[in-house]
C-alpha cells in the first residue's frame, strides 16, 4: 500500500470531478469495518484472554466512532460553501483524527496495558466482560471528547484551508501527521514478533494510514486523485483487515470445535472408565461380603466339630488304660467323622471360591440314570442306606451332564435328608411331561422348609434358624449345588411334600446312550479321582451342607 500510494504521488494533484456517490460508499462501509473488526478482537479477548487484543480493538472502535462524527460534517461541508467553517476546520481536524488517531492507539495501546497495576490487569482477566464495557465506556468517552472540541472549538482552531487552498498550519499538521504515523508503524513492527497472528494484521491498517498520509501531503485539495486514492487505500486496507480476522476466528472456531469434540470423546471414555470403575467397586464390596461371610460361617462351625474333637481326645487319653476296646472304636470312629466333617467344609469352601470366579468345568457325558442314583449312598454310614428307598425310574434312560457334578448335588440332596428327616429317605428318577428332561428327586419326611424361607433357600450361607433346632453345615451346599445344575443347563427346586416332609429335585437334559458313557466307580482312576477330588479335582465333597 505505502509503494502505491509513492507510485500515485506524482500524479496525485490531479484533478477529478466529484463522486458523491463513492463518497457516500466510503463513509458507510469505512465505520463498519472498523466496527466489525474491533468486535472480533473483543471476542478474542474474551476466549483468550489477552488485554493486548482488547487494547487493539479499543483503536478499532475509536476509528469507527470518529468515524460516524466526519461522515456528518463532511455531508455538511458539501452542503456549505468553501470557505466555511466545516470546509476550513471541521472536516480537516476530525479527518487528522480518524487517520492519525487509529496508528496512535495502535502503537501506544501496549505501553498502556504495561503500565497498569498487575492487580487490575489480573482482575480485566478474571472479568473479562467488566473489562470490555470499562474499555467501551473510555473510548466512546475519548471519541466524544475529540468530536466536541473540533466542532465546539471551531472558531478558535486554527484553519487547514483558506479560501480553497491548504494554509501553512495545515501543511505542516499534514506533516506531523505523516511523521506520527511513521513513527507508530515501526513501534507496531518492532514489536510485531510478540503479537499472535490475529494482531499482526494491524500493521496493515497503519500501513493504510501511512499511505494515506504522504497521499494529503502531495494532493492537499479536495476530489483530486489522491484524494480518491487515499479513501479507497483505506477501505481496501479495512476489508482486508477484516477478511483475515474473519480467517483466524473461523479457524479458531474449528480449533474449539476439534477440541470440543475431543473432549466429548474424553468424557464418554472417562464415563466408561467410571462405570467400569463403578462396577469394580460393587465387584470388591461384593468380594467383600463374601470374605466376611466366609469367615463367619466358618468360626461359628469349625467350633462344633474342634470341640468335640478336643473333648473326645481328651476323655481317650484320661481313660485310656480303663476304657474297653469297643469304647475306644466308638472314640477314634467319633473323632474320624468330626475330621471328616471339617475335611468337607474344606472342599465346600473350596469348590464355591472356584465356582464363585466362574472356574466350573464340565465334562459332560451319557450317563445313565441307574449308575447315578447307585453311587448316592456310597458314602453314607450302613444305618443312613438303610433308611433309603430308591426308584430307578424308566429303563435305559440317560442324562447328558457331568457325572461327578450330578453326583455331588444328588449327594448333598440325601444328606441333608439324612440330617434332617428322622424317617425314610426316597430317590427316584421321572421324565418329565415332555420326555426332554429326567427329574430326579429326594423325598423326606422330616418337617420341610418354612414357606417364608424357600426364597432364600439357594442363597450364600442361609440356614433356616428354627427355635431349638441344631444348625448343622455352613450353609452353601445348596448354593454350590445350584451353581453345578446352571453350568449343566439343568435345574433346582424345592417342593413340600404332604402331609409333611421335603423334595429336592434336579432337572437335566434327557440324552439318548451312545458309545460314550460315564465310567463306572471302579473302572478308571480319572472319574475316581474327579469324584474324590469334587468338581474341581480336588478334596471331598461328599456330605452336603445345605
Amino acid at each position: 500500500m505505502i509503494a502505491a500510494s509513492l507510485a500515485v504521488v506524482p500524479i496525485a494533484d490531479l484533478r477529478l470531478a466529484a463522486h458523491p456517490d463513492l463518497i457516500v460508499a466510503f463513509l458507510v462501509l469505512m465505520p463498519t469495518a472498523e466496527l466489525l473488526t474491533g468486535h472480533l478482537l473483543v471476542q478474542q479477548f474474551l476466549a483468550t484472554g489477552r488485554l493486548s487484543a482488547l487494547g487493539l480493538s479499543m483503536a478499532y472502535l475509536f476509528s469507527s466512532m470518529v468515524m460516524v462524527p466526519y461522515a456528518i460534517v463532511f455531508t455538511l461541508m458539501q452542503r456549505s460553501r468553501a470557505d466555511s467553517t466545516f470546509s476550513e476546520v471541521c472536516a480537516p481536524w476530525m479527518a487528522l483524527a480518524v487517520i492519525g488517531g487509529f496508528p496512535v492507539l495502535a502503537a501506544t495501546h501496549r505501553w498502556v496495558l504495561a503500565a497498569l497495576p498487575a492487580r487490575l490487569s489480573r482482575l480485566a482477566q478474571t472479568r473479562r466482560r467488566a473489562a470490555v464495557a470499562t474499555a467501551v465506556a473510555a473510548v466512546l468517552t475519548l471519541a466524544v471528547t475529540v468530536t466536541a472540541t473540533i466542532v465546539g472549538a471551531a472558531d478558535r482552531l486554527p484553519p487547514f484551508y483558506q479560501s480553497g487552498s491548504p494554509t501553512a498550519f495545515g501543511r505542516m499538521m499534514v506533516s506531523v501527521l505523516l511523521l506520527t504515523t511513521t513513527v507508530s508503524l515501526l513501534a507496531v513492527v518492532r514489536s510485531l514478533r510478540h503479537r499472535p497472528p490475529v494482531e499482526r494484521w494491524v500493521v496493515v491498517a497503519i500501513s493504510a494510514s501511512l499511505a494515506t498520509a504522504i497521499l494529503f501531503v502531495a494532493a492537499p485539495h479536495r476530489y483530486t486523485l489522491g484524494f480518491y486514492t487515499a479513501r479507497v487505500t483505506l477501505l481496501v486496507s479495512s476489508g482486508v483487515v477484516l477478511t483475515a480476522l474473519l480467517a483466524e476466528t473461523a479457524s479458531l472456531y474449528r480449533r474449539l470445535s476439534a477440541a470440543h469434540q475431543n473432549l466429548d470423546q474424553a468424557h464418554r471414555d472417562l464415563s466408561q472408565r467410571a462405570e467400569h470403575l463403578a462396577a469394580a467397586n460393587v465387584e470388591l464390596e461384593a468380594a467383600g461380603a463374601w470374605k466376611s461371610d466366609v469367615l463367619a460361617a466358618l468360626s461359628h462351625e469349625i467350633n462344633q466339630p474342634l470341640a468335640v474333637i478336643s473333648a473326645c481326645s481328651e476323655e481317650l487319653k484320661h481313660d485310656w488304660d480303663t476304657a474297653t476296646d469297643d469304647e475306644r472304636r466308638a472314640s477314634v470312629e467319633a473323632l474320624g467323622r468330626r475330621v471328616n466333617e471339617l475335611l468337607d467344609m474344606a472342599a465346600h469352601l473350596l469348590s464355591l471360591c472356584r465356582a464363585e470366579r466362574g472356574q466350573i468345568h464340565t465334562q459332560p457325558v451319557v450317563l445313565p440314570v441307574e449308575q447315578a442314583l447307585s453311587r448316592v449312598t456310597e458314602n453314607l454310614t450302613s444305618q443312613a442306606r438303610g433308611r433309603v428307598v430308591t426308584s430307578y425310574g424308566p429303563p435305559g434312560a440317560a442324562v447328558w451332564a457331568d457325572p461327578v457334578h450330578t453326583h455331588q448335588v444328588l449327594t448333598n440332596f440325601v444328606t441333608n435328608a439324612v440330617k434332617y428327616s428322622p424317617g425314610s429317605i426316597h430317590i427316584s428318577a421321572a421324565l418329565d411331561d415332555t420326555g426332554g428332561k429326567v427329574l430326579f428327586a429326594v423325598s423326606d419326611e422330616g418337617n420341610g422348609v418354612p414357606p417364608a424361607f424357600v426364597a432364600h433357600l439357594f442363597d450364600r450361607f442361609t440356614q433356616d434358624e428354627q427355635a431349638g433346632a441344631l444348625r448343622k453345615g455352613a450353609g452353601f451346599g445348596l448354593y454350590l449345588s445350584k451353581l453345578l445344575a446352571d453350568v449343566n443347563q439343568g435345574r433346582l427346586w424345592y417342593e413340600d411334600v404332604v402331609p409333611h416332609g421335603s423334595r429336592f429335585v434336579l432337572c437335566l437334559p434327557r440324552a439318548q446312550r451312545g458309545p460314550e458313557t460315564a465310567a463306572s466307580p471302579n473302572s478308571g482312576d480319572e472319574s475316581a479321582d474327579r469324584t474324590a477330588g469334587g468338581p474341581f479335582g480336588r478334596g471331598s465333597v461328599s456330605s452336603g451342607s445345605a
